[in-house]
């Protein structure tokens, strides 16, 4: 009886692990980190991480658990991300309060209270 547990233990890990294993779609373009508050430092929410299939087309925030207060771009991939921009956004349609991001500089929206909504990265192949 012990055997049948452990066996089944064992296969559920295996199939776990491999089903865990997630495909990129293009080259890894970016990474960035999104925050729950102000400052980029207070209730880190995660990264995403930005591939070629992303670029040219409006992200959105909204729907997702947190309010992203502010957006922290960690690592722009060089050679695949050369001449590409990350912009985030106020609305969730990549069309108000535009900003493009750079490297390591963090990114708090012009009003207090407001959010980050949609983000778009943009690349010369892409435009």
């Amino acid at each position: 009886m012990q055997f049948t547990t452990l066996l089944a233990a064992a296969t559920t890990l295996a199939i776990g692990t491999s089903a865990a294993a997630i495909r990129r779609d293009g080259a890894r373009l970016a990474q960035f980190r999104v925050f729950g508050a102000e400052g980029c430092s207070a209730f880190n929410d995660g990264f995403y991480t930005v591939d070629q299939s992303d670029a040219g087309t409006c992200h959105s925030f909204v729907g997702d658990s947190d309010v992203v207060a502010s957006l922290n771009l960690e690592v722009l991939t060089t050679p695949a991300a050369d001449g590409c921009t990350l912009s985030i956004y106020t609305d969730d349609a990549c069309t108000q309060g535009e900003r493009a991001t750079v490297v390591n500089v963090c990114n708090n929206p012009d009003t207090t209270g407001e959010s980050w909504n949609s983000w778009k990265i943009t690349c010369p192949s892409s435009a």
